[in-house]
Formats: structure tokens, sequence, C-alpha cells
């Protein structure tokens, strides 16, 4: 019981010593902000990158990089909600890999290899599709078209490889909003927060 309340004790100073609000309170706040999106965005992708040397599943793709640093640089801008990123992630991949099986049909590629014409018509419908659905779903996340791309243009070959692209997001996106929550910062959770809510 003694080591509980000590262990609680010691979080609590922790917390009150180096979250985000006080550290703004003592530094600049492009140095502050700087340090949080470079450290905690490198502890996102190093947690995700050791699940996936561990289990040698293809879990660090390039629009990761991306993701991490808006969740944490501009953690309560609509783009780095919870929702946004998650469904638009999603959104973004079953756009890719429809448009991906679609031109592999339609050129009657077989294993995938399909030419450079087909490849650039691909990427262009994937990226349409999925800026349109980002703006119908109001989930503005840049870093989902990048995801649309990869896959469009062949860059996953397999559905479950889809499937562990999202599982990554996933998990990033959660682990964000808990060090962001843990750095008392009062993120969202699921939705960003209208106008009203933050006024």
């Amino acid at each position: 019981m003694h080591a509980r309340r000590m262990l609680r004790f010691g979080w609590l100073r922790f917390r009150s010593r180096w979250s985000i609000p006080t550290l703004l309170a003592r530094a600049a706040e492009r140095r502050v902000i700087s340090v949080v999106a470079a450290v905690n965005g490198r502890l996102a992708i190093l947690t995700i990158g050791l699940f996936a040397w561990l289990t040698d599943l293809p879990l660090v793709f390039p629009a990761l990089g991306p993701t991490a640093f808006l969740l944490f640089s501009a953690p309560f801008s609509p783009a780095a909600a919870p929702r946004s990123v998650i469904v638009g992630h999603g959104a973004a991949l079953a756009i890719g890999w429809t448009t991906w099986q679609l031109v592999c049909q339609w050129s009657g590629a077989t294993g995938g290899l399909v030419g450079s014409g087909w490849l650039v018509g691909s990427a262009t419908l994937a990226l349409g599709v999925t800026a349109l659905a980002l703006v119908w779903l109001a989930c503005p996340h840049p870093p989902a078209c990048a995801s649309a791309l990869i896959v469009a243009l062949g860059g996953i070959m397999h559905g479950t490889e889809v499937l562990l692209m999202g599982l990554a997001v996933l998990c990033v996106t959660v682990q964000a909003t808990a060090i962001n929550r843990a750095a008392c910062l009062a993120v969202p959770l699921w939705s960003p927060r209208s106008r009203s809510d933050s006024a």
C-alpha cells in the first residue's frame, strides 16, 4: 500500500513538472512543441517498429511519420483527432486497395505487374477518390492520402497487409492520445472539438 502511494505521488510530481502546460509556462512554445513532437513521434514509431521487428509484420510505412508528427505537434487540430486519423486512413487504405484491384483486373496483369500508365491511372484515381472521401467524411487527415498512394501503386500486395497497416495506425493513434493525455493535454478521445467547445 505504501509503495503504491509512493508510486502515485512520484507520478503526480513528475506530471506536474513535465506536463506540456508547465513546460509552455517555462519555455518558448516553438521549443516545447518541437521537442515534444520529436521525442514522442520517435517513441510512437519506435514502439510500432519494435513490434514489427519482433513479429516480422509490415507495420511501419511512410504515412505513419506525418501522422505521428501531426498527433504531437498539433494535437488539437481537426486533422489530429483520433476520428480523423483512424477513419481517414481506413478510408484511404480501402480506396487504394480497391483501386489497385480494379487496375489489375482491367489491365489483365498477373502477379501485380502493371505498366507505368496503369500505375499513373491507379494513383490518380485513388488520390482523387480519397480526397473526396476525406472531405465528405469530415476526416481532414492529409497523411491518409499517402496511405492510399502506397496501396494504389502496388506497394502492398496482400489484403492482410492492408489490415495490418490499419492496425498500425490505430496503435499509433491510441499511443499518441494516451501520451498527450498523460502530459495534461485534454485532446479529444474521438471527434475533433467544435469551435464552441474550445471557446
